[in-house]
């Protein structure tokens, strides 16, 4: 698998960086709470952190977040657990594939005891994170990121047998495993954006965050394929594209590409019917927030050295 960067993914939406906050120092409390929590466990691990400069993707994808830090740590925590399991260094027990509703109590309820740095790390987390949010944003959010834990327990995510999966049930595990679903829930942790349960759960703001997920996850696997085939992880849109139907590499990171701009265009086409039938002014925020997430973290994707061999 060579370098490549002929294929484009089309995003009609400009980033914002946030500049309510110094971005630098976010950094490097960042890495000093990520050291704390034993997230750091190799020189190598930690190298490869401060050059991948989450606080900036967070500071693109919240860029309106006067506490940027604490979103900060949420990405972090998201890509520190991601990489234990694509790279076979998870847990054998302990870890998140049985679920973390415990690790996220509500009404001040201590969480169960934590096994490894990862989960302590989410159950400190967890109260900074549901201290601004309201109840039903939190009971939404622990469900997301339920389900995004237990996504690393199904057999499509477990299997090492070197068969590429199928392309329909490849993109319903995505939708879980980016864990793009708890990003989206904490962009309505600004109360400005927040949206009552009647309007979060309409099937209309539902189809428009389902295309947000499908872009963002499709982006990153763009992205990342390199870095993930070396690893043997093949849940990847382009290594499906590229197993599936036999075209080259090439023609497969065209295709996902293709298939992402599509999915832009519809995201598009939805919201604008969105907002044209209910844009209240929490929903326009929140839709504000999506296309933000959307070009920010394409951004931070393109200039990232964590994906300096990208295939884009």
């Amino acid at each position: 698998m060579t370098a490549m960067r002929s294929a484009t993914i089309w995003c009609p939406y400009p980033s914002r960086r946030n500049s309510l906050v110094s971005v630098p120092e976010v950094e490097q409390r960042l890495h000093e709470w990520a050291l704390a929590a034993g997230l750091l466990t190799e020189p190598a691990i930690e190298k490869r952190f401060r050059q991948a400069r989450f606080g900036e993707c967070a500071a693109y994808s919240y860029p309106d977040a006067p506490d940027l830090l604490v979103y900060a740590k949420w990405l972090t925590w998201l890509f520190v657990a991601d990489d234990e399991f694509d790279e076979n260094r998870a847990p054998a027990e302990g870890g998140i594939d049985r679920g973390v509703l415990g690790l996220l109590p509500l009404d001040g309820a201590a969480p169960v005891a934590a096994r490894t740095p990862v989960t302590a790390a989410l159950a400190e987390l967890w109260r900074e994170l549901a201290a601004t949010m309201p109840r039903p944003l939190q009971e939404r959010f622990r469900r997301n990121a339920d389900e995004y834990a237990r996504s690393y327990a199904s057999d499509l995510a477990r299997d090492r047998t070197g068969a590429v999966p199928d392309l329909r049930a490849y993109i319903e595990l995505r939708r879980l495993s980016g864990a793009v679903e708890t990003c989206l829930d904490l962009i309505e942790r600004q109360p400005e954006a927040y949206l009552y349960p009647k309007l979060a759960a309409d099937p209309a703001t539902r189809a428009v965050r389902l295309a947000a997920n499908d872009i963002i996850c499709w982006s990153n696997d763009v992205f990342s394929v390199a870095k993930e085939f070396r690893h043997g992880e093949l849940n990847n849109l382009v290594t499906v594209l590229h197993g599936a139907s036999g075209m080259t590499w090439r023609g497969a990171v065209e295709t996902a590409a293709d298939m992402t701009s599509a999915r832009t265009r519809e995201f598009d086409d939805l919201q604008d019917r969105l907002l044209a039938e209910q844009g209240t002014p929490a929903l326009r925020q929140f839709v504000a927030g999506l296309k933000a997430w959307i070009s920010g973290s394409l951004d931070w994707h393109r200039s990232s050295p964590r994906y300096a061999d990208s295939l884009l």
